[in-house]
């Protein structure tokens, strides 16, 4: 259960747009089939806010009317359409399958953010041809702007294909089931670009505040995995110096070498930074189940290859962990 879990959900993540309308919401619709777990009822979709949701969401709203499809009433924010109605057609006979809308969440308050690294909340609109039809299936990803870009680009495209792998880079760190070590696994992310780097990776992180990068009130994913950054590093981007006016990244640890997965040779290197914030600036903290507050620290840790050719291209990681 849990495989076919894992599988249909991988499958909904990658999915073009003819699969989404073929495989998920016209049996739905047309047999009465029950939409797997994975997929969430929800009429009022429009109305809420997105940086609740702690991972890609997919709903299905049943009884799509007038009203479910406006888009005020969230005080966070509103979602707003990107992109009309595309038409999605059959890739083998060309029949015409139905339509997709691409929609952003604008939030009323903006923040402050590295322009590499600013990521919005985007929706698939997916309905079926039949205009008596009242249900569609909203896929909600949070996306870099280059990425929504790329989705932008192909929406304007004849393709339903979805998204190329190397388009995306990993947004959030992770942990590994049995709680092993993930220095290794982060370093084969690095594998395999070569001197190709996608174009949103950013030289500034050192020198930026954390909050410039992602908000931890409101982003769920980050509290549980950490924030991915990619950097070009050159010499004087690991100097922390200048660029923030209310703290900066310190050395905690020095080069430590990394094994390979076998233990044979050394694959990488990782140091660790702690930002050190100055003035009265919030701290971020949490209640512990005695009732005591506990403090929260910026942690970044920096991975890179062994390989010479790989040494300026660089994977950091930045947590809030406990002091």
């Amino acid at each position: 259960m849990a495989t076919e879990y894992l599988r249909i959900r991988k499958e909904l993540v990658g999915a073009g747009d003819e699969l989404i309308l073929l495989r998920y919401l016209k049996p739905m619709i047309d047999e009465g089939a029950s939409w797997p777990q994975h997929i969430a009822e929800d009429a009022d979709v429009y109305n809420k806010n997105p940086s609740k949701l702690s991972k890609t969401a997919f709903v299905i709203v049943k009884t799509r009317t007038e009203a479910s499809g406006k888009t005020d009433g969230c005080e966070y924010g509103s979602w707003r359409i990107m992109a009309r109605d595309k038409l999605i057609k059959s890739e083998e006979t060309g029949k015409l399958l139905g339509f997709k809308k691409i929609l952003k969440f604008c939030v009323k308050k903006k923040t402050t953010c590295g322009s590499e690294y600013k990521r919005s909340w985007v929706m698939e609109e997916y309905r079926l041809l039949n205009s008596k039809q009242d249900h569609v299936i909203c896929k909600i990803r949070l996306l870099f702007h280059t990425e929504i870009g790329f989705l932008l680009a192909k929406h304007l495209s004849y393709s339903s294909d979805p998204l190329p792998a190397t388009r995306s880079l990993p947004a959030y760190g992770y942990r590994l089931p049995n709680g092993g070590e993930v220095d290794a696994s982060y370093l084969l992310h690095l594998i395999g670009y070569g001197n190709e780097w996608p174009s949103y990776v950013t030289n500034d992180v050192y020198r930026m505040h954390p909050t410039a990068l992602v908000d931890p009130h409101q982003d769920q994913l980050f509290l549980r995995f950490g924030l991915c950054i990619f950097v070009n590093r050159t010499e004087g981007c690991g100097y922390t110096d200048g660029g923030c006016d209310s703290g900066r990244w310190r050395i905690m640890e020095g080069d430590k070498p990394i094994s390979s997965i076998r233990g044979e040779s050394t694959f990488g290197y990782k140091r660790v930074f702690k930002f050190c914030q100055e003035g009265d600036k919030p701290k971020y903290r949490y209640i512990d189940p005695n009732g005591e507050s506990v403090f929260l620290t910026w942690i970044m840790v920096e991975y890179r290859l062994a390989q010479e050719v790989m040494k300026d291209k660089v994977l950091c990681v930045i947590k809030l962990l406990p002091r």
